[in-house]
């Protein structure tokens, strides 16, 4: 029956692969701590404006005057305590007048495997995009994954490099491992309308209830009763189905990544074609049910 196809279908590709995922944090590093410690390896401690981050209080402020190349050690952390292969190191940053394009990077160490291992943000855009000119604050994040072979990290440096001119403020810095199905979610980009856990949720909610609505319609067209709610539920399907194919269409046009725009489109998809196939019929079952009544009524009459 095509309304149990509908319900394979959905829970199928909806659900597939679709795990809560667990953040969990290792450390947060906070400038003054490290001054206070002697461990401060450069730039300047300035509180934080208040549109930075509701909860730092203080920024690191890194300078380049000079018109050379900078690289300058933000901390090294021996022995993090990492235990999972996933793990990140993240902030807010915010600049002005870099004359050419920057970044952050991390530096990942291992006892075995080899390395040192690097990640930098050299992305065109998003939390792991480059320095360059002026930005309010923003997200940034370091990612790195490692394996089996190689364990958990001994030692990570974390740097920024300044090519050129150029002022930057970073705020506290957060260390957290994740599992493996988190990395969609710690490289999705600012400004994204959702991540996988959301996306994991629309899938695990309207698989299942799009599936309902087509035992619901299967079912009320089968007894040959209830043709306004059966026909509603088709006309309601459609027209959702329609909603999330603009909304979609809308993701794709302005670059959301990929855990938006595609179960906006599957859902569009679903719910649109399956439904207008149902729907003539569920219109053409009603009416042969229709017609045999009234057929019976005449022949009752005579």
């Amino acid at each position: 029956m095509i309304n149990q196809n509908l319900l394979n279908v959905t829970l199928t590709l909806f659900l597939a692969g679709s795990t809560a995922m667990a953040e969990d944090q290792v450390t947060t590093i906070r400038w003054s701590e490290l001054k206070s410690k002697g461990e401060l390896q450069s730039g300047e401690i300035v509180p934080a404006p208040g549109e930075s981050s509701q909860t730092a209080t203080e920024e690191l402020l890194i300078s380049n005057e000079t018109g050379q190349p900078l690289t300058t050690r933000l901390v090294t952390l021996e022995q993090p305590g990492i235990s999972k292969f996933n793990y990140k190191v993240q902030g807010r940053i915010r600049y002005e007048g870099v004359e050419q394009p920057g970044y952050l990077e991390m530096w990942n160490h291992f006892s075995v495997g080899g390395g040192p291992y690097f990640t930098k943000t050299l992305s065109d855009s998003g939390p792991m995009g480059v320095i360059h000119g002026a930005s309010a604050s923003r997200e940034f994040v370091l990612p790195f994954r490692s394996s089996s072979r190689s364990g958990t990290p001994t030692k990570l440096e974390i740097n920024l490099v300044l090519p050129a001119n150029g002022r930057v403020w970073i705020s506290p810095l957060s260390v957290s491992e994740f599992d493996e199905n988190e990395w969609g979610d710690v490289v999705t980009a600012e400004g994204a309308w959702w991540g996988n856990r959301t996306a994991s949720w629309i899938g695990g909610i309207l698989g299942p209830l799009l599936g309902i609505m087509g035992a619901i319609v299967g079912t009320l067209s089968g007894l040959g009763r209830g043709r306004k709610v059966a026909i509603g539920i088709c006309w309601l399907t459609i027209g959702f189905g329609s909603v999330c194919l603009a909304a979609g269409s809308v993701a794709v046009a302005t670059s959301q990544p990929y855990v938006v725009y595609f179960p906006l489109l599957l859902i569009g998809v679903l719910s649109t074609v399956i439904m207008s196939s149902v729907l003539p019929s569920t219109r053409k079952r009603f009416e042969d049910v229709e017609l045999r009544r009234m057929t019976a009524m005449d022949v009752s009459a005579v």
